[in-house]
């Protein structure tokens, strides 16, 4: 047994060198023609290296080329891009393409996604229909690459046949780099009775909608996919139109949640006046990221105004005030708020004060006690301790008392923690004097 573990571990030391060996003179061979080739670009020199190269040096120069897409300048970009299409090497790839292994397909049609060329726009659009499902998803990535328009109607057309093992994700993001410039190319497929495609369709239009396709979006907010619905939802929140508008406030009432998720999201996104009522009515609803929608929706149309807090508050809405404070604060709501106990002017001053006490009272502590720690004002930090001292408690809570251990606490703030506490705070300055 010893000596077959033996036996095993020199073979696999073995096989790792040679990996790292090859994989040393593949990188050694890149260098070297990434030195040969360069500014200024001609076709006729970067053929006579391609026809003087072996397999191995011509896979070199292949990844040297994909790389140079990426590093050139805005002034060589064209000049390289014609230099690389005019030579044999582009006509080199579109032979393989047709006629390779499967791996040389593979490679074939992700190196022509690199140059854009009628040619290889075309060729790319017939490998769809190859065999190799490894070399149609390569002819995808590349068409979305080139953000091919020309490539759309027979993208549209192959949808129905191509691997179903290809990710939703992946078939959107080509479909939207292809219809960028046209949108309503797209629409055709809001229409298929296949559901997967009807999804694919509105996911791709909701990441490039304008006003093109509005008519169809709107058309599909009673899908009977609420997949669809929900992405039909996200595209109208970037079409500000009226039509859109009323067609969210429709969708704020749909019965699958993450479509009243995504219509409220929309409508923030729109801040659209109309969509106040129904982000209020939607704070109320059963479903927390709901309520989150809708808290979002209200802070992008309304701006974070105390008066709303007051007003759910008054209505009882305990649920709605927790998700709305919790959306707000992340958005540093809580933060502005403690900044306007030093506002110059008076009236705010108060106004802040009366709406922190209102909050410390319906349990929003947690940060405001962390603000005690670290928020850049000092004279802020003690005006917040007193605040959340003065809240109507037997004494302060254990969280407060905690502060006073915490090296970051002003000494004022401590003493006057601990003074409200009723205990000496000797024991705690000499700690904190020992650290």
């Amino acid at each position: 047994m010893a000596l077959c573990n033996l036996v095993l571990g020199i073979g696999m030391f073995f096989l790792m060198q040679v990996r790292y060996s090859r994989n040393l003179a593949r990188g050694t061979r890149r260098l070297t023609f990434a030195n040969l080739m360069g500014s200024p670009w001609d076709a006729k020199s970067l053929e006579e290296l391609w026809e003087d190269s072996a397999a191995d040096d011509r896979m070199a120069i292949e990844d040297v080329l994909a790389t140079e897409t990426h590093f050139a300048s805005e002034l060589e970009v064209s000049v390289f891009r014609s230099a690389v299409t005019g030579c044999s090497v582009y006509t080199s790839w579109l032979a393989r393409l047709r006629t390779g292994r499967m791996l040389e397909r593979v490679r074939a049609a992700r190196m022509l996604g690199y140059f854009p060329d009628g040619r290889g726009i075309q060729a790319l659009t017939q490998a769809l229909h190859d065999r190799s499902p490894k070399v149609v998803l390569s002819s995808l990535l590349s068409l979305g690459r080139l953000r091919a328009l020309a490539a759309v109607p027979e993208l549209v057309k192959s949808l129905p046949d191509l691997p179903r093992t290809i990710p939703n994700v992946t078939l959107t993001a080509v479909l939207a780099g292809c219809a960028r410039q046209e949108p309503e190319s797209l629409a055709g497929l809001m229409k298929s009775a296949d559901e997967r495609l009807r999804l694919v369709g509105a996911w791709a239009i909701s990441e490039i909608a304008d006003t093109s396709v509005l008519t169809h979006l709107v058309a599909a907010i009673a899908d009977r996919y609420p997949e669809v619905r929900a992405k039909v939802a996200r595209g109208l929140g970037r079409i500000p139109d009226a039509e859109s508008v009323a067609a969210l406030q429709i969708m704020v009432r749909d019965p699958v949640w993450f479509v009243r998720y995504r219509a409220l999201r929309a409508l923030g996104d729109l801040r659209a006046p109309e969509g106040t009522d129904p982000a209020l009515s939607a704070l109320a609803d059963e479903v927390r990221e709901v309520r989150y929608g809708a808290a979002y929706a209200l802070r992008k149309i309304r701006g974070m105004e105390s008066r709303i807090v007051v007003e759910l508050l008054r209505a009882g809405g305990q649920l709605g005030f927790d998700s709305l404070i919790s959306e707000w604060d992340r958005a540093g709501f809580l933060y502005l708020l403690a900044g306007e106990l030093t506002h110059p002017a008076e009236v705010q001053v108060n106004a802040s004060r009366e709406f922190l006490k209102i909050l410390i009272d319906h349990g929003i502590t947690s940060t405001l006690e962390s603000f005690v720690l670290l928020y850049p004002d000092p004279e802020v930090r003690w005006m917040l301790a007193n605040l959340l001292l003065d809240a109507p408690r037997a004494e302060p809570p254990d969280r407060l008392l905690a502060l006073v251990e915490n090296p970051r606490c002003d000494p004022r703030i401590a003493e006057l923690i601990l003074r409200r506490a009723g205990r000496p705070n000797a024991d705690v300055f000499s700690r904190q004097g020992a650290d």
